[in-house]
């Protein structure tokens, strides 16, 4: 199989909320996390720990307390029951309500970690989730150049005892994302995107080229 450029993967990853359930490799999971590990982490800590949850019940006790969750605080707003009505937020909360609906049959979910304690100190808050997210950029990335699409969530923090309860992960460690994975549905593409010179400043704020 061809696999995309590095270009053509930087540029096309999107967030994929429609996914196959066809099981995905192990040796794709593997690779993934890996490429998650080779992340820059703050002092070389690595506090990070990844949950790869393709067990059918372990997965559908997740997506039913993700379910639990987006039905009380998703749905109302996805069915015009709430007085959201910009066009954008509204489709924000369609898409995350039919993706809550849909996550019980996403093959493969991984569950990114950071031994806590969760800070409240402005810098330390910085580089505690600085040592996280750009590992989860590269699992994500790395999903895209194997033909895996991936989105972001974090919704399950609401209920995170029970998710920890249902995997087992010890008191020390916060689960700061879920990242499904599976094949897309849909196709990749380049994501809807300001162009930069719009959010680019030069020597000082205001100045662009």
């Amino acid at each position: 199989m061809d696999r995309p450029g590095f270009e053509e993967v930087l540029f096309s990853l999107r967030a994929m909320r429609r996914l196959k359930p066809d099981p995905v490799p192990e040796q794709d999971l593997r690779f993934i996390v890996e490429a998650a590990t080779q992340a820059a982490t703050g002092e070389n800590r690595q506090r990070w720990g990844f949950v790869v949850v393709t067990d059918a019940e372990l997965r559908r006790r997740v997506a039913e307390v993700y379910l639990e969750i987006a039905t009380s605080r998703v749905r109302p707003s996805a069915e015009g029951e709430t007085a959201a009505t910009d066009p954008a937020e509204l489709k924000v909360y369609r898409n995350a309500w039919r993706f809550a609906q849909r996550i019980d049959r996403v093959p493969a979910l991984i569950v990114c970690c950071a031994r806590g304690p969760r800070p409240d100190d402005v810098t330390w808050t910085s580089t505690y989730y600085g040592s996280l997210y750009p590992a989860v950029q590269n699992l994500m990335l790395a999903a895209r150049y194997r033909g895996l699409g991936t989105v972001l969530t974090t919704l399950h923090l609401i209920e995170e005892p029970r998710i920890k309860r249902i995997l087992e992960i010890p008191d020390e460690m916060n689960t700061e994302a879920i990242i499904p994975v599976g094949y897309p549905e849909g196709r990749f593409a380049r994501p809807l995107r300001a162009p930069a010179a719009e959010v680019t400043h030069w020597e000082r704020w205001g100045q662009h080229r």
